[in-house]
């Protein structure tokens, strides 16, 4: 996804305060202050926090206000940065046998189908989790074989229910570990929404608030060795969003992202830029770099992303063929479920 003016949501910012600031003082001290701000009284602005979120590295909230409230928080001496809630998308799109599999089981390139994949059936990434933070999952799709789960919905308009409306959530939960078309066809799945089922988008706070749930469901079930997270979305450059996924991966958790679909460079959008995440470009059925994938020094891996066929909302045995640096994530996120049962 570009970074784009119009994906900046007009007078909605995340505040990123400093990682001492406890929760209570938090509360009692800076929140408190915010309740009541109204710096031109000639034109109120009533301040509204949708989302708080605390990492051991990153602490903050996203909230409404103008221009001149930005303007005193800024000089708050425990507020580390404020930029503005972005919109992010995911990292598909549409043309149209998973050639995909073929390809990640041989170390020369495919030929004419068919094509075969070699992997551990009593392995297969058992007792793993993958953690897809997207649009939601068909969790009733025959090919998850029950191994499929709907974690909590992290949308702050309010529109999205706990369903996958657009699909892509689905296909990226297929790709990783559905029995036919996934790679890792044992793991268990926890899908995360973050998309808007109105605006197709997700924002920056959401995007984040889903990493901090993420992180507290990995130290509840005591899988920090045994789970990955899936990011299949990109947008603008935020030093937020970059700071939740960091604090994910030091706090054990692997992050693979995707590189984008712009044919940009990902050292300019987020979570593609960020180096502790795993970031992945896509390839086609040639091994021929994808026309569209972000590309530069970021991109820490290549996998097929071109006409991948997956599980797709709607029916239980629902499917479609898409393209994007996502279906190449998610591939390598279901790598990562893989060894620890190797």
């Amino acid at each position: 996804m570009d970074t784009q003016q119009n994906n900046i949501l007009p007078n909605q910012w995340v505040v990123m305060v400093k990682p001492n600031l406890t929760a209570e003082l938090m509360q009692s001290d800076h929140l408190s202050k915010l309740d009541d701000m109204t710096v031109d009284p000639t034109t109120p602005f009533n301040v509204q926090v949708s989302q708080q979120f605390d990492f051991p590295e990153l602490k903050g909230y996203s909230a409404k206000f103008d221009d001149a409230t930005k303007a005193e928080l800024e000089k708050m001496p425990e507020v580390l940065g404020i930029e503005p809630e972005q919109l992010y998308r995911h990292c598909q799109f549409q043309p149209d046998a998973p050639w995909g599999l073929g390809r990640i089981s041989t170390r020369a390139k495919v030929g004419d189908p068919p094509y075969s994949y070699t992997y551990r059936d009593d392995a297969a990434g058992a007792g793993t989790v993958a953690y897809v933070i997207d649009t939601g999952i068909n969790d009733q799709h025959v090919e998850f074989e029950r191994r499929a789960t709907k974690g909590p919905v992290f949308v702050s308009d309010g529109s999205a229910s706990d369903e996958d409306v657009q699909g892509h959530g689905t296909h990226v939960a297929g790709t990783i570990g559905s029995r036919a078309y996934g790679v890792a066809k044992r793991a268990s799945i926890v899908a995360v929404k973050v998309f808007s089922d109105v605006t197709g988008f997700a924002q920056t706070s959401d995007i984040i608030k889903a990493l901090e749930w993420v992180v507290g469901d990995v130290d509840s079930h005591g899988i920090r060795d045994r789970a990955v997270v899936n990011l299949s979305l990109g947008g603008g450059a935020s030093a937020a969003l970059d700071a939740a996924v960091a604090s994910t991966v030091r706090h054990g958790v692997v992050v693979c992202v995707a590189a984008g679909n712009n044919f940009g460079l990902a050292d300019d959008q987020s979570p593609a830029r960020e180096p502790l995440a795993i970031t992945v470009g896509a390839t086609d059925i040639m091994d021929v770099f994808a026309s569209f994938s972000g590309y530069g020094k970021m991109i820490d891996i290549v996998a097929p992303g071109v006409n991948i066929l997956s599980c797709w909302k709607g029916s239980p045995t629902a499917t479609r063929t898409i393209s994007g640096t996502s279906m190449g994530n998610d591939s390598t996120c279901s790598w990562r479920c893989l060894l620890p049962s190797e």
